[in-house]
Parts: structure tokens; C-alpha cells; sequence
């Protein structure tokens, strides 16, 4: 049996950080104090330095001069990014519907099974880090890096706003519904279907979003 690796600290203390952003315990346009950070939440300066990087690649964290703060949520921006993702989605979906093994379809239920017993306990964070692996899982057969990259991109910049539509038990039982009509469009190897699917869920999303901006 092999030894386990320890997690490096600086993607410890990525994943902490993370969480504390998308569940709004660092809020949005609040200022990013290393000295703070560092004692608050007992992370050493080099791993939160690398930590906060990475943060700030993802668009959670961005730099003004001097001064690192929380990404703040923006009505235009998010319609931007939206419009941006419902292109790129459905050129993905396009893409992969013949190309899921079959073998595979049971990993996607899977994570729908996981994804409804996390909305029973009513765990946001953990709604939507499945949420996430559902579409991640979809877009790892896509032939086109490049169009998965700026996908990556897009999503993580709306990550923050993914997490707030997560926060009401309504929308994470929408999206779950959702998520299983695209996996039986995928499972029939109906391309336009899937499509439709996967628009109807993005522009559902986007008016979810917009409901708290």
C-alpha cells in the first residue's frame, strides 16, 4: 500500500481561502491583509503569497496598485461572462455528445446521486463543487483544448456568482433537475437536444444570478 502525499500548504491554504470567498465569509470588495490572513487563519507567507496568486489567476482576487481585494459582484460583467459561457458550453456539448464512452455515463449519475444528498443536508459549498465536477467531468472529452481553457477561465471568473445562486435550497433543486435532463439528452446521443439542454440551463442560471444583483 502506497504512503499518502501531504497536500502542499500553499494549496491548503488555496482551498481554504477559496472557501471563505465563495461563502462570503471574505466579502466581496473587502481587502486582501497578508499579516491578517496569516494570523487569522494560521498560514505562514509563503504558501499564502502562492495561495493568493492562484486566487487572483482565477479572477477571485484582483490587484488595484498596491492592493489586492476580493473580486465585487457586477451586474455587467456578469452578463458578459454569461454570454460568453452559453456560447462555449454549447460548442462544448456539440462536441462530446458521441464521444462519452458509455462505460463512463455511470461516473455523471454518480455525481448527480452525490450532488441530490448534498442538497438534502443542505451543504452549499459541497452543492456546488459537484456542480462544478458535473460540468468538468463533461468537458474532460472534449477535443479542443483551447475552447476548454477559456471555458476554465470563464468559469472560474463566475465562480463567485455560482456560489451565490447555490446559497437558495429553490435553485440548487432546479439546477439538479437540470443537470439530469442534459444527462439523458447525452445518454440518447441527441446532439440538438443536448444542446437545447445545456442553453435552456445556462440562461436559467443567468437569470438565477441576476435575481441578487
Amino acid at each position: 500500500m502506497g504512503l499518502t502525499i501531504p497536500e502542499p500548504l500553499y494549496q491548503q491554504a488555496y482551498k481554504e481561502l477559496k472557501k471563505l470567498i465563495i461563502t462570503g465569509k471574505l466579502q466581496p470588495g473587502e481587502k486582501v491583509i497578508m499579516s491578517k490572513l496569516a494570523d487569522q487563519y494560521k498560514i505562514s507567507r509563503t504558501p499564502l503569497r502562492e495561495a493568493l496568486r492562484q486566487l487572483q489567476s482565477e479572477g477571485l482576487i484582483i490587484q488595484e496598485h498596491s492592493t489586492m481585494r476580493i473580486v465585487e459582484i457586477n451586474k455587467n460583467d456578469f452578463l458578459h461572462l454569461y454570454q460568453t459561457r452559453i456560447v462555449l458550453e454549447k460548442e462544448v456539448i456539440k462536441s462530446v455528445v458521441t464521444l462519452i464512452p458509455e462505460e463512463d455515463f455511470p461516473k455523471l449519475e454518480a455525481v448527480l446521486n452525490e450532488s441530490r444528498i448534498a442538497i438534502q443536508e443542505g451543504d452549499p459549498f459541497k452543492i456546488l463543487e459537484l456542480n462544478t465536477q458535473f460540468h468538468e467531468l463533461l468537458m474532460y472529452y472534449c477535443p479542443n483544448p483551447r475552447m476548454i481553457q477559456l471555458l476554465n477561465y470563464v468559469r472560474s471568473l463566475l465562480l463567485i456568482y455560482r456560489a451565490n445562486i447555490n446559497k437558495k435550497a429553490k435553485n440548487n433543486l432546479e439546477i439538479y433537475e437540470e443537470h439530469k435532463e442534459i444527462l439523458e439528452a447525452l445518454k440518447a446521443r441527441d446532439i440538438e437536444k443536448s444542446i437545447q439542454k445545456v442553453e435552456t440551463h445556462m440562461h436559467n442560471d443567468q437569470k438565477r444570478g441576476l435575481e441578487d444583483l
